[in-house]
């Protein structure tokens, strides 16, 4: 069985063929959370986000956004480890070939900028479409979804 992150939103608007959902955050899934005190996403009550609907979908409508959490464990790792690892590659690297703290430093830049492109290209390309919320429409306000 695979394991769901699930927020529960509502449809407020449509912009360019994508419906903007209203996500309330829930205080119970940061306190859960080893960085919820390095975490900027916890402090926000409301988050808004864009996605593709199904045909019929309107404004007022109840949604439930979810995704695997293997997605966004695996989202992680690449965000917060392969640009740090880049940092320090290009820095040794830099060191090495010129020999002066001035290359290091500009090596460590250089590797850093890898690093995150290197993250969301990684990212895009192997997690795909495991990292786009999938929506639940609800025809009911008591939470029975399709």
């Amino acid at each position: 069985m695979i394991d769901l992150i699930e927020r529960q939103g509502e449809v407020t608007g449509f912009k360019q063929g994508l419906a903007q959902i209203r996500i309330e955050r829930s205080a119970s899934g940061c306190s859960g959370c080893g960085s919820r005190g390095a975490c900027a996403s916890g402090h926000a009550a409301v988050q808004r986000v864009e996605m593709a609907m199904p045909e019929g979908t309107q404004i007022g409508d109840q949604v439930t956004v979810s995704m695997p959490s293997s997605s966004v464990a695996l989202a992680a790792i690449f965000g917060y480890l392969l640009p740090p690892l880049f940092l320090l590659l290009g820095a040794i690297g830099a060191d090495m070939i010129y020999g002066n703290d001035f290359a290091a430093v500009l090596g460590a830049a250089a590797g850093l900028i890898l690093g995150l492109l290197l993250a969301r290209l990684v990212s895009h390309f192997t997690l795909g479409q495991s990292l786009s919320p999938s929506p639940c429409v609800s025809d009911s306000p008591y939470g029975e979804f399709l």
